[in-house]
Order: C-alpha cells, then structure tokens, then sequence
C-alpha cells in the first residue's frame, strides 16, 4: 500500500497539503562536485535529523542506490530505522551513546563511536563477538570525543578489549570562515599525529583504519583534511551556512539547492484599504483592493516567524504575521501552488539571514505536516 505521505485516497495527508519536494537531480550533482573535489577519499552521508529535516524515508531510494560509502547517524535509534527500511552498507552512529543501547548497535550492526572512557566499561562486557569501533577526538570542539589528556587512558583500555576492533579514527572541526584559515590546518595536524599514536600502540594496520574529519566546508577549503573519508552533510543538500557565503562561493563550487517548497492557498479573498492583516495588523492593505491568499503552513511546519512581513516568494509578499498554522500572501488570485523556496523565490540562506538563523536550523524544523516527495 502506498504511504499516507505520499497523498493516496485512504491517507492522512491530502494532495493538497503543503509539499517539500526534494530534487535529486540536484543532490545527484552535488555528490558530484565532492566526489571531484576529494577523488581519492570514501564518502560518508550525515543522515541524522530525520535527513536534515528532509525525511529518512522519503530518501531513502536515494541513498540506497548512490555511491557513497557509509551513512552517519546521530544515535543509535536512527540507525536502527535505515535497518529497517534496508540499508544494507554501513552506518556509523556519529554522537555517543549509552552504554544501555550498545545491545541494538551489535544487533543492527550499526558501528558505535568511543566519545567518553566510560563507554569503554559496556565494550569490555561484551560476550562472543567481535565488532568494529570508531574513535572520536575532541582536539578542540569541547563538545565529544576523546580529549588529548585522555588518549593514554583510552589505548590501555583498548589493549584489554581485543573484540572490539578499532576500524575509524575521526574528530570534528569547530571553526569556519576566517577562524579556519589558520585552526583548521593546526587542529588537522593533531588529528594525523594523535591517530597514528592510536594506530602505532594498538598495532593495527594502517590500511584497515579510516581517518575522517572533513565537513563540508573543510572538504571544499582543505585538501589536506579529507584523509580516507570525507562527511559532506549541508552542500550535500545545497546549502551554505550563510547567504554571504552563497553568494561568494557558489559561482565556485555550483552547488545546487534540492529543496521546493509549495503550498496552494486555502482561501483567497479581495479586502479594501486599510484593512488589518494577520496578528496585531502587522500589515495594513494599502491599495484601495488587494487579493490575498491564506497558506495551510505557518511556524510549526517551519516557516520562520520572524519572516512576518519581511520577505516577498517571488510575486507574493508575506503579509503581516506568521501564525502556527497559517501565512498570508498577496497577489494571490487562484488556487494554484506558490513556491516559497526554490527557482524564482529568495533562498534558504536568505530566510536564515532575516532570521537571524541559518540553513542547518530551518531545513530541520520543517514540520511532519508538510508531505515530503521525493522528485
């Protein structure tokens, strides 16, 4: 039976929901420009949140038939769902984890990450299995990870734990921008040193062990940085950090943004002049008649309210305030679908701009109302 989502006759979510639609002709591409800019490096997918909000299962037939090496989670939950919907290449679980749940690591063969020593107490309790393990280091995030005074600790534990086999080393940059330029290479040397004093003492085989580090932006900015894999998670969908940043780099790299974001208007209406829109009148018609239309999606479905009255979708300007289930667009004569993000309409990094936010926020908190395609 075909998913509710996908807006059939016996589903909860109509055709004429409002609809996110994930391009993958545009991801097909962006996967491209990595895989030119880091030839010789495995690649790895972050998939947490739900797909930076895009829907796990709605792209899931992407990633089951791109060539990528490895998807990675934020826990171990996420990647128990890939499992089950079939994902058969590795996952590995990028945050922590509680020792509780290393049970369902083993059992859905998800690779866990060593970020704090006492996770090594449940490794140790392990019975008649052996697994592989990745290794996190926090050379300067201050976040997970291992920490440098804490290395020599980790190996002799290590060195107790024969069946949990260490296949990754990774470690997480903190900086972009101007703060990179001169952080990112230093942070990078410490990564190479303090992972081949982890490969040297646990004797293990340089060419059995991937060394990643590199995010997005450390992929398209330092070479030197994208080792044996390489962990492209917002260009991936086409996104910067910035709309500073789009601007500039862009015309460079060619990332392609993958998200459309439509609705139709749930009512359109003609009102006279001086007539208040939205909450507190926010905005007042000033022409002596204008038509707007009302949009079933507001703040809850991920529409920024600080966007009220402050952004036009190409030929429609939000008028007035954005409710929790609702905005208001001028121009709106017909029922038919206006686009809010994608081609002709300002971009996602705009939207972080007047929000005060950014890309990586506003494409998570897209709503489970919005029906996700998959085109």
């Amino acid at each position: 039976m075909k998913k509710a989502e996908q807006g059939d006759e016996n589903g909860i979510k109509p055709k004429f929901s409002p609809t996110l639609k994930i391009h993958t002709a545009a991801l097909r591409h962006n996967l491209g420009v990595f895989k030119k800019l880091a030839p010789k490096s495995k690649i790895l997918l972050p998939v947490k949140a739900n797909a930076y909000g895009c829907g796990i299962e709605t792209l899931y037939p992407f990633f089951e038939k791109a060539p990528i090496d490895m998807l990675g989670v934020a826990n171990v939950y996420e990647g128990v769902e890939l499992r089950k919907l079939g994902f058969r290449k590795p996952i590995l679980n990028l945050g922590g984890f509680f020792p509780e749940t290393l049970p369902l690591f083993l059992q859905n063969e998800i690779i866990p990450s060593i970020t704090d020593l006492p996770q090594l107490h449940a490794l140790s309790q392990v019975k008649n299995q052996n697994f592989g393990v990745h290794i996190k280091l926090d050379l300067g995030m201050g976040r997970i990870g291992i920490q440098r005074h804490e290395v020599d600790a980790l190996l002799t534990a290590l060195e107790k734990i024969p069946h949990a086999k260490v296949t990754g080393i990774f470690t997480h940059f903190p900086h972009t921008g101007n703060a990179a330029k001169e952080a990112t290479p230093k942070h990078n040397s410490d990564f190479v040193e303090y992972a081949n004093r982890i490969i040297e003492r646990l004797q293990l085989s340089r060419a059995d062990v991937l060394l990643h580090a590199a995010n997005s932006y450390s992929t398209i900015f330092f070479p030197e940085t994208h080792h044996d894999m390489v962990r492209p998670g917002i260009l991936f969908y086409g996104y910067y950090q910035s709309e500073e940043d789009r601007i500039e780099f862009n015309p460079r790299f060619g990332f392609r943004p993958s998200l459309e974001l439509s609705a139709i208007p749930i009512s359109i209406r003609r009102v006279p002049q001086g007539f208040g829109i939205s909450y507190s009148s926010l905005y007042v018609t000033k022409d002596a008649w204008e038509n707007v239309g009302v949009l079933p999606l507001g703040y809850a479905d991920g529409i920024p309210r600080a966007l009220s009255n402050k952004i036009v979708f190409g030929m429609h300007p939000l008028l007035g305030r954005v409710t929790m289930d609702q905005i208001i667009v001028g121009n709106a004569t017909e029922p038919k679908a206006i686009r809010l993000l994608g081609e002709g309409v300002p971009s996602l990094e705009l939207w972080g701009k007047i929000a005060e936010s950014f890309s990586y926020e506003l494409m998570t908190h897209f709503g489970a109302r919005l029906r996700r395609e998959l085109q």
